[in-house]
């Protein structure tokens, strides 16, 4: 696992950038997994004013979502949403294809098996993830197993309080259910990006990197990844006990 330690957001957000840039550039066709939410806004306005500038190409890319919540599309706090509203709908160039799972169907499973084979059609060059408070990836909460693939996921109450402060939300508006990517699933991709900022992820933070690899701590199966690129700032990194 490659090891990044930033002293700001600013400054993780162009680390992150820089992955994802050289995924683009590395690759004739990337496929690219992508996650939503604050760890990476500045990351995404990184890539749409290096796109928009025409200095990064995307139009050969293939870009597809970890997950979404049941909810009606165009609700605000909907993966469909942040992606269009802090990319898509800002960006000159479109990558060449664009799989977003939808959470509003009435039927569940059919949305599943129609998003696995969007997934088996586009194994993945680079995997980003984002780190729950509780150390979940996706919508894997603690005790989800590492063998999981796609699947209808319940939210922990951690996970909807952290949906309801960055939506602004009230606990009657927020979501309480995902479409989420299995970790089985994350672990398939070539290369993993994960990126935490801030004090509220620290406890993570050193889960994941110092306590055991154990489904309580869903991250955890990170370790077990032959090219993972973490990258945190001062604060995320302020509980670890090891030089890294």
């Amino acid at each position: 696992m490659k090891i990044i330690k930033t002293k700001n957001y600013s400054e993780l957000s162009k680390e992150s950038f820089r992955v994802i840039k050289n995924t683009l550039m590395n690759y004739n066709n990337p496929s690219i997994n992508t996650t939503t939410g604050a760890s990476y806004d500045g990351t995404f306005e990184l890539l749409v004013e290096a796109i928009n500038k025409e200095n990064l190409q995307i139009d050969h890319s293939i870009f597809t979502n970890l997950d979404e919540y049941i909810a009606e599309r165009n609700k605000k706090f909907t993966v469909y949403t942040y992606m269009h509203q802090n990319f898509y709908d800002l960006i000159k160039s479109r990558p060449k294809y664009i799989g977003l799972m939808d959470g509003s169907v009435n039927d569940i499973q059919q949305e599943i098996d129609r998003y696995n084979k969007v997934l088996n059609k586009h194994p993945r060059d680079l995997q980003i993830v984002g780190l729950g408070t509780n150390a979940h990836l996706a919508a894997n909460e603690p005790g989800t197993s590492f063998d999981s693939r796609l699947f209808l996921a319940d939210s922990d109450e951690s996970t909807i309080q952290s949906t309801m402060k960055y939506h602004n939300l009230s606990r009657n508006e927020a979501p309480t259910q995902m479409l989420t990517m299995g970790l089985a699933d994350i672990m398939e991709s070539e290369q993993i990006l994960v990126a935490s900022s801030g004090t509220r992820k620290a406890q993570a933070v050193k889960g994941v990197l110092e306590g055991p690899v154990s489904e309580d701590c869903p991250a955890s199966i990170l370790r077990k990844h032959p090219n993972v690129t973490f990258i945190m700032d001062e604060e995320a990194a302020s509980l670890l006990t090891k030089n890294y």
